[in-house]
């Protein structure tokens, strides 16, 4: 994907840059000395490592203050398709800033006209779905530009209404194979294959960009981090543990290097690396991990602490059962509506377990209203009422009602099957076919408790306690074979003292 044409000749064209983000071609008609700064907010930016790259704009902004692109590269970074968000008025001043300046040619006039769009009039969906259309037009128009097909396969994320759109996730899927095969060290290319292939039937797919892909760009923290999108995605819990350790520490560098606050900590890899630490057995290690992100929330208050501090705790708790030595509570007002929810659904099940009735009805009722509210979009939205039936479930089982809890609990599974699949520690903490498994195992039901514990593990492969469930039940059943394979799974996956 060189760019070739005799279009391109009377800009500033250079080769691959190679560096410790990756590589890339973008000729362009900015001068010769925004170029280095300029090629590393776009390598910055494939690798969502947005304020870097915002930063690398503005210098080459000063480097070549008519260089219109340079404007665009920092107005996309308020746009962030993937996590269904942006900063509508800041990417808007940037552009206004920009306007001054002159497209040189018609591709960068495509490319300036599409950021327009981006932030241009109109709700944020029907923006998103303008940018990826016109972001196709230009990567058609140009097939000899690789970044082009980039920018328009990361659009396709933002088209998708949160949900995952497996027909959208293919097509970007087949554009970043194009991509890696005529650039094995693109950012975009690996980190996008990843995104696209990071669910349990995919994740198999991903594994080459995972393993390729820190390596191409050691220097941005989410790149060390994205690799456990497919390692979780398939059990692969000593992956995801070194992912993730190199993420944090990489996030920890920069902070130290660049004298941030708390908030730019990376508690997204340190709640992985403790979710795969659960997963192991190790619990002392994932304890570690629970009371760095519990010293921040105390100490600064850090929203960013305060919500990750919520769903360790939660999965902490869910995952050892140890709910009489449970950590500090979490303050819970203005936490985002998941881990509001991930917080309020362990505090009614620990209540349950001190025989505190009462206290696990007034936490589901927080639950329910919560749920009722409509607070929050796609998975988190989602996970609530989840967590609601679960919490219902397990208060009608207390009180004898087993058919009745029985019914909720299904009522939850089928609404955890609608849910668009999400990367990541699950939501709700305690997925809903592993609660049925374990409930119907306790009423003597092993043969449903297998198939529910199956479909457990279908959702989330290697998963520590659907595995010990599935071969309790199993034995339970009579069906030896499977309760060996789940045997044989959890020695391959924990650490000996977890056995």
């Amino acid at each position: 994907m060189k760019l070739c044409s005799a279009l391109f000749l009377s800009l500033v064209t250079l080769p691959a840059f190679p560096q410790d983000l990756g590589t890339l071609d973008f000729p362009n008609s900015g001068a010769e000395a925004a170029q280095k700064p300029f090629l590393r907010g776009i390598l910055l930016l494939h690798s969502f490592e947005y304020d870097d790259a915002a930063e690398a704009f503005r210098e080459a902004r000063r480097a070549a203050p008519d260089f219109a692109l340079a404007y665009w590269g920092e107005a996309l970074t308020f746009y962030r398709p993937v996590w269904g968000r942006e900063e509508l008025e800041e990417g808007r001043a940037v552009l206004e800033k920009g306007r001054k300046t002159r497209p040189a040619d018609a591709r960068e006039q495509g490319y300036w006209q599409a950021v327009e769009t981006l932030f241009g009039e109109g709700g944020r969906e029907e923006r998103w779905l303008r940018y990826s259309e016109a972001m196709a037009r230009l990567a058609q128009s140009f097939p000899h530009d690789p970044e082009a097909a980039a920018f328009h396969a990361v659009s396709l994320f933002g088209t998708t209404g949160g949900t995952r759109d497996f027909r959208a996730y293919m097509k970007i899927a087949s554009i970043a194979e194009e991509l890696y095969a005529e650039n094995p060290t693109h950012p975009g290319a690996l980190h996008y294959l990843i995104h696209a292939y990071d669910d349990p039937i995919h994740a198999p797919l991903g594994l080459r960009a995972a393993r390729r892909y820190a390596k191409v760009a050691p220097a941005a923290p989410h790149a060390q981090h994205m690799p456990s999108h497919i390692f979780l995605a398939l059990g692969m819990w000593r992956d995801c543990v070194s992912s993730n350790i190199d993420s944090w520490n990489s996030s920890e560098a920069r902070v130290a290097r660049k004298g941030l606050g708390p908030e730019e900590r990376g508690y997204h890899a340190l709640w992985w690396l403790q979710y795969a630490y659960l997963q192991q057995g190790k619990f002392d290690d994932a304890r570690e991990q629970l009371e760095i992100a519990a010293a921040d929330a105390a100490r600064n208050g850090s929203r960013q602490a305060r919500a990750h501090y919520a769903y360790m705790r939660a999965h902490y708790l869910v995952e050892t059962r140890e709910w009489n030595a449970a950590p500090a509570a979490v303050r819970d007002d203005a936490l985002e509506p998941a881990a509001y929810g991930a917080n309020a659904f362990t505090e009614g099940r620990r209540a349950l377990h001190a025989g505190n009735t009462e206290g696990a009805r007034e936490w589901l009722a927080k639950l329910q209203a919560k749920a009722d509210a409509g607070d929050g979009s796609g998975y988190a939205a989602g996970s609530l009422p989840v967590a609601a039936l679960e919490l219902e479930s397990l208060l009608l089982l207390a009180a004898g009602q087993d058919e009745e809890a029985l019914k909720k609990l299904k009522q939850a599974t089928r609404l955890e099957e609608q849910m668009a699949f999400r990367g990541g520690p699950p939501l709700p903490v305690k997925p809903s076919h592993e609660l049925l498994g374990e409930v119907l195992l306790q009423m003597g039901r092993p043969q449903e408790a297998v198939r529910a514990f199956k479909l457990a593990l279908d959702r989330t492969p290697g998963r520590a306690l659907s595995l010990i469930g599935l071969e309790r039940a199993a034995r339970a059943a009579g069906e030896g074979d499977t309760a060996a394979w789940a045997q044989a799974e959890l020695r391959d996956y924990q650490a000996p003292a977890a056995r």
